[in-house]
């Protein structure tokens, strides 16, 4: 017998010795007889791959396909150039604030808030949790003063010395302030920042910035004083523009035109509320001078007012190491806040300078 799936040649038998198929029940082509069938021809050109016999034991697997391109964009219009992303012609622009050369320009992008009792409170904060080192840094700086209005309230008050001792004190304000500004100023800065106000550094900045502070304090001054001469609201409206100008020479030496642009800069957007605290820091120290003079007895036109005059003009310098730093810590906490508002600046990058 010739197995008829194989070809092998074996005895008779209900199955074949080599394949093990049943020949009774085998349908498919008799081993040797036929014809072959030719394999299908591709349209695309070549030969298509055998397909596998269902009989394999691997899975089937398709043959990979072609990875499908996204389909093209449609073509543009005669004369059309690229797609425009952004929002749509006409509409309002929503972005950023527009800058100058001394950052966000003042307008609706402001960021935080600049309120006068806001400044006022943590002005008074810093001023009083400094409140020992404040005062010896301006008893320190205002000592020149100090040790003159001593000499001259111990005068006969009708000698020449003492007719002019406080123009000569007003002079000499006007020298030694600007240090304990300085000094002050860096103080307030490292406080808010939380760090440790040293005396030594705070002298050290301060002497550092006595020119440019000095300039500043000097050309305002005038400025103010000849402003208010003419008319009192031309004078209060300079001061509030330059409300800033000392701690702004102090922090980035810009020069004088440059700190008087830098605080017309600043201020500008929040005039009334500068105006507002410039307002009850120069009523606490009239409110002072007023309870000085009241307490000495003094009043005008009369002899013991005169004979006492030498007491008060001691006793306004005393007054005056007080005055003198609730007015830089004022000045610094608005400089600090101003800039923090308009410019997004934190603390520790103004204080960052003197490190």
């Amino acid at each position: 017998m010739i197995c008829p799936k194989c070809g092998f040649e074996q005895p008779d038998s209900v199955e074949c010795m080599r394949c093990g198929v049943v020949v009774s029940r085998y349908r498919g082509p008799v081993a040797g007889g036929g014809t072959a069938v030719p394999p299908p021809i591709n349209p695309g050109g070549g030969a298509v791959p055998p397909a596998l016999p269902l009989s394999s034991s691997e899975p089937y697997a398709a043959p990979p396909q072609p990875p499908r391109l996204p389909p093209a964009p449609p073509p543009l219009p005669p004369g059309a150039g690229t797609l425009y992303q952004g929002p749509a012609p006409g509409t309002v622009y929503q972005g950023p604030p527009a800058t100058s050369i001394y950052g966000p320009s003042a307008g609706p992008g402001y960021r935080g808030t600049f309120d006068t009792g806001q400044v006022l409170g943590q002005t008074f904060r810093v001023y009083f949790a400094n409140f020992i080192p404040f005062v010896l840094l301006t008893t320190l700086a205002l000592s020149p003063v100090l040790l003159f209005s001593a000499y001259a309230s111990t005068l006969d008050p009708l000698t020449p010395l003492a007719q002019v001792a406080s123009v000569v004190v007003q002079l000499l304000n006007l020298v030694c302030s600007p240090i304990a500004t300085g000094a002050i100023t860096y103080g307030v800065f490292q406080q808010m920042r939380g760090g440790v106000v040293s005396l030594a550094d705070c002298l050290r900045v301060g002497l550092a910035s006595l020119l440019p502070v000095l300039v500043v304090a000097i050309v305002s001054g005038i400025g103010i004083g000849c402003a208010a001469m003419l008319c009192l609201v031309p004078g209060i409206i300079l001061a509030v523009r330059w409300a800033v100008a000392v701690p702004a020479a102090v922090e980035e030496r810009p020069g004088l035109s440059g700190a008087l642009e830098r605080s017309t800069y600043l201020t500008e957007g929040f005039r009334w509320q500068v105006f507002g605290i410039l307002f009850v820091i120069g009523a606490i120290n009239i409110g002072l001078v007023v309870v000085l003079a009241v307490g000495l007895g003094i009043s005008a036109g009369s002899a013991e007012g005169i004979d006492r005059s030498g007491g008060y003009l001691l006793g306004t310098s005393l007054l005056s190491i007080l005055t003198t730093g609730l007015a830089a810590t004022a000045s610094s906490v608005m400089y600090y806040r101003l800039r923090s508002v308009k410019e997004s600046i934190d603390v520790d990058q103004i204080a960052s300078v003197f490190d």
